[in-house]
């Protein structure tokens, strides 16, 4: 049942998906964006200190890929609270997949500004920076206007995951307390749970706005960011890339374009 409702998708809705996103949010090239999102759950007899998140409650970690459609298109779930994104990120197979060139069809690609970018996710600082995974640029005082305009882009795009996990639990808000089930059983359960709303999605049943929770009463662990050991120089060249796209096709928020660096 998961392989039939939740896949990487081929080929041409690979280029339906990028369509959509380019359409509604500017961002070419974007197959789906990546976040973790936590269950809180009560506390485990056994390792139940690995399940105490960064909030101080205990939970299993999500991490989810959706597309433009706020479809869910790859799920990992179960690990520990403590465990960073990251960690579960570079164990699963997703991660084998993008760095086999395995994950999307080889032949969707794109050049813009001179590089040849291929189908990519969107991540929040939590992730690495690869060339199949774009994340914003660090926000300090030597940012530029470019970089910033690009996080700017980056970030309308990528609420498409924040929507879909305001969604799925809109419809089963039973995740959003403590859920008394032994993680073994609460997995199953869960993965079924994004079974069924992409179910929904795809039958376009009706979502009533006031079932997506304002606040989430235990909260969801702020992203630690990571520092990237060493980009490669693909995975900054993409960046930089869209960078200068957007610096000079899509105007800034402030009005007008932004200069180039």
């Amino acid at each position: 049942m998961k392989t039939k409702f939740i896949t990487i998708p081929k080929r041409e809705e690979v280029k339906e998906i990028m369509r959509i996103y380019k359409d509604k949010w500017q961002f070419p090239m974007c197959a789906g964006a990546i976040d973790g999102t936590h269950i809180p759950i009560i506390a485990p007899v056994v390792d139940h200190a690995d399940y105490v998140n960064r909030k101080g409650y205990h939970s299993i970690v999500m991490q989810a890929v959706v597309d433009s459609k706020y479809l869910f298109r790859d799920v990992v779930v179960g690990w520990p609270g403590s465990v960073h994104d990251a960690r579960i990120f570079s164990n699963s197979g997703l991660y084998k997949k993008g760095n086999e060139k395995a994950l999307f069809s080889s032949d969707v690609s794109e050049t813009i500004q001179g590089c040849n970018i291929k189908p990519l996710l969107l991540g929040d600082p939590a992730y690495p920076l690869l060339p199949w995974l774009v994340k914003g640029y660090p926000e300090n005082s030597n940012t530029s206007d470019v970089e910033r305009h690009f996080n700017l882009m980056l970030s309308r795009a990528r609420m498409t995951v924040e929507n879909t996990f305001g969604r799925w639990k809109g419809r089963f808000q039973k995740f959003l307390k403590r859920v008394d089930m032994q993680v073994e059983t609460l997995v199953n359960v869960v993965v079924a749970s994004c079974i069924l709303h992409n179910i929904c999605e795809l039958q376009d049943n009706v979502f009533v706005g006031d079932w997506e929770p304002d606040v989430i009463p235990l909260g969801q662990p702020p992203a630690v960011s990571i520092v990237d050991a060493v980009p490669t120089t693909d995975a900054t060249d993409v960046r930089d890339a869209l960078a200068q796209y957007f610096a000079l096709e899509v105007p800034h928020a402030r009005g007008g374009r932004v200069a180039r660096v």
